[in-house]
């Protein structure tokens, strides 16, 4: 098998009842369709619909060249508390932030409490009291790395009844890439380091860039599609110049580095 072309996680899905396949399918279609900052939060908030959340905030982490926490940047808050995001800024609390800092260096959905059992400093210690202040001792947050753009995503699910959040986590963690995608593609260009990025990729351009990741022809997409060979040539020249490359192979290369989600 190509190593570019990553298995399906059917095993998340297992337990997942029809109706959570069927939200995760909704949410997945229009964080695809979403172009702008106001349609990835109309994401976000139809995400926090199906989900045992009271609290969703997502944004880009900025990191240094070393691969640290900078600042943050394209914040789409849903609805966490503004006194404790100024609370947040005003003691430089993404410095020490546990579970930030557990996301940043392993890419996999964090589960707050199972972070803060491993706490040891005070600054970290002053953080989560705070946060329990406003309600916010429990969650789980997703996220996914983008070297070439040198940011982060995250997004933040908190609140709720901790005992619902366990079966929730797989469903985030997978979501977690599609959200990531969408929250990139409607960021300004500022915020990547450079364009060699597929944040400039339309939908059907990643849809195609896909099909070209799983070994498919141009006229195999043609076929699949349902659009003439013509097109896709067109689109796969619009990808070579977006992504700043000269053949397939490359750019599959930037896909897999980017993280790109499967929507083909």
């Amino acid at each position: 098998m190509d190593t570019a072309v990553l298995p399906f996680p059917a095993h998340i899905f297992e337990e997942a009842s029809k109706t959570d396949l069927q939200n995760l399918l909704e949410v997945m279609h229009y964080a695809m369709l979403a172009e702008t900052p106001k349609d990835v939060k109309d994401v976000l908030v139809r995400t926090k619909k199906f989900l045992p959340f009271e609290h969703l905030i997502g944004g880009l982490v900025r990191l240094s060249t070393k691969g640290g926490f900078e600042g943050f940047s394209d914040v789409l808050n849903v609805n966490f508390p503004q006194i404790w995001l100024f609370q947040y800024w005003k003691n430089r609390y993404g410095d020490v932030d546990p579970v930030l800092h557990a996301l940043v260096r392993s890419q996999k959905a964090q589960v707050w409490n199972q972070v803060y059992a491993d706490v040891k400093s005070e600054r970290e210690k002053e953080f989560i009291e705070t946060a329990a202040s406003f309600g916010l001792s429990d969650g789980v947050t997703v996220g996914s790395l983008d070297p070439s753009c040198g940011v982060t995503s995250f997004f933040a699910f908190a609140g709720g009844e901790p005992a619902l959040h366990a079966r929730h986590v797989k469903f985030l963690d997978y979501l977690g890439q599609h959200l990531h995608l969408a929250l990139l593609r409607s960021s300004p260009k500022l915020s990547c380091s450079n364009n060699n990025c597929v944040t400039t990729l339309s939908p059907r351009e990643v849809t195609i860039l896909n099909w070209i990741k799983n070994g498919k022809t141009n006229w195999e997409i043609a076929q699949i599609t349902g659009v003439t060979e013509r097109t896709i040539r067109f689109h796969v020249e619009s990808i070579f110049s977006k992504l700043d490359v000269t053949s397939r192979t490359q750019a599959v290369a930037v896909a897999v580095q980017h993280g790109l989600p499967n929507l083909a």
